[in-house]
């Protein structure tokens, strides 16, 4: 006879793959390149001033007492101005991150977790990305950080090719399911080689 949970899976549905959670993982102790843009920017840490133009750049997804919460947790965001106006910025924390109702990612000392990664859109293609996200990786090795955590929507095309050029590596898939179309069900956990 077989088990409920057999019985669960049988009846759900793996969803379309374009919502499959990809983790992805950077060893920040193996060699980091830092490969600068072609235009001159300068480099800071944010602070609280600045949280209501990262707001903006993304859209208001968060609202600024979060941010300003994270920021006074020992969140960082690492921004590349040009002009004294934001290009990007970089967003890590260095807590457990809930990632949806059925996991939370925890994050082991000397491990840190890239909430976002923004590039306004005339500075994109043009190797900023990639600047960004390396001098974001070395600061945290110096800050003494061993492993950076990513995660991202299967079928965002972009980020995942910023990610694995930078050395990151797909470790982990998280495929959403549903019973019937339509009661959430634990989704199905692939492991994959780091």
């Amino acid at each position: 006879m077989a088990s409920l949970r057999e019985i669960f899976d049988g009846l759900s549905k793996a969803r379309d793959p374009s919502v499959d959670w990809m983790e992805l993982v950077r060893d920040l102790e193996a060699p980091i390149a830092l490969r600068l843009p072609p235009c001159a920017f300068s480099m800071r840490w944010a602070e609280k001033a600045d949280l209501l133009a990262i707001d903006a750049m993304q859209g208001f997804v968060k609202e600024i007492e979060a941010l300003e919460t994270g920021l006074e947790r020992g969140d960082r965001c690492l921004l590349l101005e040009r002009h004294g106006a934001i290009c990007a910025f970089a967003w890590v924390t260095f807590r457990d991150v809930r990632l949806s109702l059925w996991h939370t990612l925890r994050l082991p000392p000397g491990f840190a977790y890239l909430v976002y990664i923004h590039v306004e859109p005339e500075y994109r293609r043009r190797g900023v990305a990639t600047c960004l996200l390396g001098c974001l990786m070395l600061s945290l090795r110096e800050s003494g950080c061993r492993r950076l955590v990513s995660g991202m929507y299967g079928d965002w095309e972009s980020s995942i090719r910023l990610h694995v050029k930078c050395g990151f590596r797909i470790c982990r898939r998280y495929t959403e399911r549903r019973i019937l179309r339509f009661f959430p069900y634990p989704p199905k956990v692939t492991e994959l080689e780091e």
